[in-house]
Formats: C-alpha cells, structure tokens, sequence
C-alpha cells in the first residue's frame, strides 16, 4: 500500500481491521481451517433455510432464458467471538449473489437504501436515558430475503452444494428471494419493510426516512437492525 493510498484508507480506519481479520474468511480458506467442520455445518444450515423457505428453485441451465446470465455465488465465512474472553460462539456462512456482475436496467435500477442518521440514534438514545424509556434491538434473522426479487434473477449452486442425481454445474437457482450481495438488496428489503410497517399502523419520519412512529413507540431501522423505544414496558 502506497502512502495515497494509506491516507484514503484513513477516512475509513476500520478498513485496516477487515482487511487483517482472520475471522472473515473466503470458502477456500474456511475449507483448509483447523474448524472445517463447523463451517461446513454452518453451510448446510444456511443451505437448508433458503430451501425450506423456498426462496429459490433449482433448475436446469437448459431452461434458462438464453437472454439471462447466471450470476456466481459467493460464500462469505466468518467466526463470532465474545468480546470480553475472544472466545468463538459461532460459525457464520452466508451465501451472497455477485452484485458485480450485475448489470444496471437488467437487474437492478436503483441502489440506494436509506438507513437511519447517527444523530436521530444519538437523540432518541440520549431521551431514553433522560427520560428512562424502555429499549429493546431487534436483529432480523435472513432480513433481506424476506423480500421477494425485483426482476428475474439466476444464481450458479454454491461451492459446497450437492445436487441430487446430477452435477451442481448442470444446474442453477431461480430466485425468488432477496438475496444478500445483490446491488439493490438493501433497498428492496427497506421497501418491504416500510410497506409491513405501514400495514400495522407506522408513520415514517419526514426527516429521517429511517424513523418510523405508531403513537409513543419509536422504532429506528438501519439495514437490517432495529432498535424500538417507547416509555412504558
């Protein structure tokens, strides 16, 4: 790393830690680790929530429109430890779509997803204290594919993925889900969640399109974390 390229790296410090993590690992290296195993059952586990919630079809290549490319998949591995003793409480794997290969008007359109301001997080943290207000954060589990694709999507089998009577690279998988690495992932799950929220009676904030109300209860939303605030329990 040249000295430029050392003081951009600066504007965003945590930049240093990601690339230095030995815990953020590729497929690859998560195969030739000493803890294999437990990636390969955190593989299986994330394999089996897509299937059994449906959120894609296998299918043969043939079938593909010949107009569509199949986009790769991408693994992205990762080990969780407690912060107080470092000691590793999870395997994490997450099967990603390659946004880069995306193309602008085939598959997405727009990419920008409105998350909530560090002031509005800072003000409604700070009244909480003051005011002694109930918190809870919520952690939605597989967040973005509860949403359904905004086009038609084709993803290669992941590495790792056997296929029953057949060879993974004969076959592909028809989205039907919002899938994690997609370009506009974020804004589709924001779209739907916004939509669920309205449904039940959420007002969004004119000032911050990451704040929702429903009367005294605040809920303030950035990606795929929550955090609802409301002065009674």
């Amino acid at each position: 790393m040249d000295e430029f390229q050392a003081q951009q790296a600066l504007t965003d410090p945590i930049a240093f830690k990601a690339r230095s993590d030995p815990d953020t690992l590729y497929y690859h290296q998560a195969m030739q680790a000493d803890d294999k195993e437990h990636f390969m059952d955190a593989i299986n586990m994330e394999i089996a929530a897509h299937t059994d919630n449906e959120h894609w079809e296998l299918m043969s290549r043939k079938d593909v429109p010949r107009h569509h490319k199949i986009l790769s998949a991408i693994w992205a591995m990762r080990r969780k430890r407690r912060i107080a003793t470092g000691e590793i409480y999870k395997w994490k794997a997450r099967i990603n779509v390659h946004g880069g290969q995306q193309i602008k008007g085939v598959h997405y359109n727009e990419t920008y997803s409105p998350v909530v301001g560090w002031t509005s997080i800072r003000t409604a943290l700070l009244l909480s204290q003051t005011n002694k207000w109930h918190t809870r954060q919520i952690d939605f589990v597989l967040a973005f594919p509860q949403a359904d694709v905004a086009c038609e999507m084709y993803m290669e089998v992941p590495r790792g993925v056997q296929v029953t009577n057949g060879n993974r690279n004969e076959y592909c998988l028809k989205l039907k889900k919002n899938l994690y690495g997609s370009k506009n992932a974020g804004l589709v799950f924001h779209e739907h969640l916004k939509r669920g929220l309205e449904q039940i009676g959420f007002v969004q904030s004119k000032v911050d399109e990451g704040e929702f109300y429903r009367g005294k209860l605040m809920f303030l939303i950035y990606v795929d974390d929550g955090i609802l605030l409301h002065p009674d329990a």
